[in-house]
């Protein structure tokens, strides 16, 4: 009885596995090339942002290469995640900035440097001369 319940198990053991991988290639391989542009495509585009701490106002901005610019100045980066919720970008020094969607739109910017949250707003309800 001991011999068969040992074989049980281990053939359990072996088919858990064995199942295991097959889900994991399956759901690898629904995540097309096609599918990779439309992840980032809704990141893409120029939003402001006020730090009200500091009274000061910015801009971001994420083009087609997903550089990220903030006022102006390249971001260099190391990408963490890419999802159709949010990116994270980890900066030179460490710290993560996350840009979180609501509606397939980036909606908040998170910088774990100044541990703030910050709203996004469109670039285009902004007059170009109040800029900073």
């Amino acid at each position: 009885m001991k011999k068969h319940w040992s074989l049980f198990l281990g053939a359990s053991l072996i088919t858990g596995i064995a199942g295991s991988l097959f889900l994991k290639k399956k759901q690898e391989k629904q995540l097309t090339d096609s599918d990779i542009p439309n992840l980032y495509k809704s990141y893409l585009g120029s939003w402001w942002f006020v730090n009200k701490v500091k009274a000061t106002q910015h801009t971001l901005k994420i083009e087609d290469d997903l550089q990220i610019i903030i006022d102006g100045k390249k971001l260099s980066y190391r990408l963490v995640e890419l999802t159709s919720k949010r990116l994270v970008a980890q900066d030179e020094y460490g710290y993560h900035l996350i840009v979180q969607c609501l509606n397939d739109r980036p909606a908040s910017l998170y910088d774990e440097a100044d541990d703030a949250t910050y709203v996004l707003e469109t670039t285009d309800s902004l007059d170009c001369s109040t800029e900073k």
